[in-house]
C-alpha cells in the first residue's frame, strides 16, 4: 500500500454554512415540533422579533412545517428589520447559501457585518472569513485578522482555528508556528475537530511543538471521533504504519473507510489498495474496482488503478465492481447529507448559546 496522508490541513476560513446545500425535508413533523412552530407563528405575528427569527429557522430546517426557504427570509427580514442580531447572521447566510433568494456575497456580507457590529461572535468570524478570501469585499488580511480577534476574544473556537491559519500561512502577519499551535491548541481543547485535527498534524510533523507521533494520534482520534475526515484517513495511516499506535491493519481499514465513505477520495484509493493487496480485509478487486472509481474523477492515482483494473478483471468481476460502485455511491451521498444536517443542527446550538449569553448579560 501506498503512504498517502493528508497534507497540513489548515481552516483557512470557517464560513462554515456557505457549504451548506438545500436539504431535502427529512425534518421531524412531530407532535411537539408542530406545537413550538405554532406558537413561534402566533407570537412572530404579532411582531415579536426573537419568535420571527425561530419561526424562520422551522421554515428553513423543514421543523413542524414544510421545509420553504423563502419564507425562512421573508420572517429572517421581519427580524432583521428590528435589529434582531441572529436573523442578521441567518439573513446573512441565506444570501451567502443562495437559499430563498438569489446568491449574493455583498448583501450576505452586510448583514454578517450587521450582526458582528451588534457583537455576535459568530457572524465577527464570518466577516473575518470574508476578508480572508475576498468575499463581497476585497480581501484584506489584516482586516479579517481584526474580526477574528474580536471572535476570539468571546472565545469562538471557529476564530481561534481561523487565527491559528493566518499565523501558520502568513496572512496579514509573519509566519509563526508556535502562535499557530496556541490558538489550534484553544480551539482543539473547546473539542472543535479541525483544530484537533490540526493539532496533532503540528505534532506529527514537529511544527511548532517536539514531534510526537503519540499525541498526533491522541489527537488525530479526539478528532475522527466526530467525523473529521482528514484526520479518520490520517489515523488509519498511523495505524497502518505503527505511527503513535500498534500497528493494526484491520483498525487501519475501519478508519479509512470511514473517511472514504465520507466521500474523501484519498481515504477511496487508500480503501481499495487495501482491498486489491487484501491489507486489512480479504483481498477483493471487485471491491477495489468500486473503491477506485468512486476516486477517478478526483484522485490520478486512483485513475491510474482503475484502468490497470480494467484491463485484467475478469467479466463477472467488473460487472460486481460496477453494481458495488453503485451502492457505495448511495452509502457516500447518505453520508454527505447527514453531514450537512449536523452542520446546521451546530449552527443553532451556538446560536441558542449566544442567545443565552445575551440573557445573562442583561440581568
Amino acid at each position: 500500500m501506498k503512504p498517502r496522508t493528508p497534507g497540513f490541513g489548515l481552516i483557512v476560513a470557517t464560513v462554515g454554512l456557505l457549504a451548506l446545500l438545500p436539504l431535502s425535508a427529512a425534518a421531524g413533523m412531530t407532535t411537539e415540533e408542530v406545537k413550538a412552530f405554532e406558537g413561534y407563528k402566533a407570537k412572530a405575528e404579532k411582531g415579536d422579533a426573537q419568535a420571527q427569527n425561530h419561526l424562520a429557522e422551522h421554515y428553513f430546517d423543514g421543523v413542524g412545517v414544510a421545509l420553504d426557504y423563502v419564507e425562512a427570509v421573508k420572517w429572517f427580514r421581519k427580524a432583521a428589520d428590528q435589529g434582531n442580531a441572529f436573523a442578521n447572521t441567518n439573513l446573512g447566510l441565506c444570501y451567502a447559501g443562495g437559499a430563498g433568494v438569489q446568491r449574493d456575497y455583498v448583501e450576505a456580507m452586510k448583514w454578517y457585518r450587521k450582526a458582528a457590529e451588534q457583537g455576535s461572535s459568530e457572524a465577527q468570524n464570518v466577516v473575518g472569513s470574508f476578508y480572508s478570501m475576498g468575499i463581497g469585499v476585497p480581501r484584506d488580511y489584516v482586516e479579517a485578522m481584526k474580526w477574528y480577534r474580536k471572535s476570539t476574544d468571546q472565545g469562538n473556537a471557529h476564530a481561534q482555528v481561523n487565527m491559528g491559519a493566518c499565523y501558520a500561512n502568513g496572512q496579514g502577519l509573519a509566519p509563526d508556528d508556535i502562535e499557530a499551535v496556541k490558538w489550534f491548541r484553544k480551539a482543539a481543547e473547546q473539542g472543535n475537530d479541525g483544530a484537533q485535527y490540526n493539532l496533532g498534524k503540528y505534532y506529527f510533523d514537529g511544527k511548532g511543538v517536539i514531534k510526537n507521533q503519540y499525541e498526533a494520534a491522541k489527537w488525530f482520534r479526539k478528532a475522527a471521533d466526530q467525523g473529521n475526515i482528514k484526520a479518520q484517513h490520517h489515523l488509519g495511516g498511523c495505524y497502518m504504519l505503527g505511527q503513535g499506535v500498534v500497528t493494526d491493519d484491520a483498525e487501519a481499514v475501519n478508519w479509512i473507510r470511514k473517511a472514504a465513505m465520507q466521500g474523501y477520495a484519498d481515504a477511496q484509493y487508500n480503501l481499495g489498495q487495501c482491498y486489491q493487496m487484501g491489507r486489512g480485509v480479504p483481498k477483493d478487486t471487485a471491491e477495489a474496482y468500486a473503491c477506485y472509481s468512486l476516486a477517478i474523477s478526483r484522485d490520478e492515482d486512483a485513475r491510474i488503478e482503475f484502468a490497470s483494473l480494467e484491463k485484467t478483471i475478469s467479466p463477472e468481476a467488473r460487472r460486481h465492481g460496477q453494481q458495488r460502485t453503485k451502492e457505495l455511491q448511495k452509502e457516500v451521498e447518505k453520508a454527505m447529507m447527514v453531514s450537512f444536517e449536523q452542520l446546521r443542527v451546530h449552527q443553532r446550538a451556538r446560536e441558542l448559546e449566544e442567545e443565552l449569553a445575551s440573557k445573562k448579560t442583561v440581568k
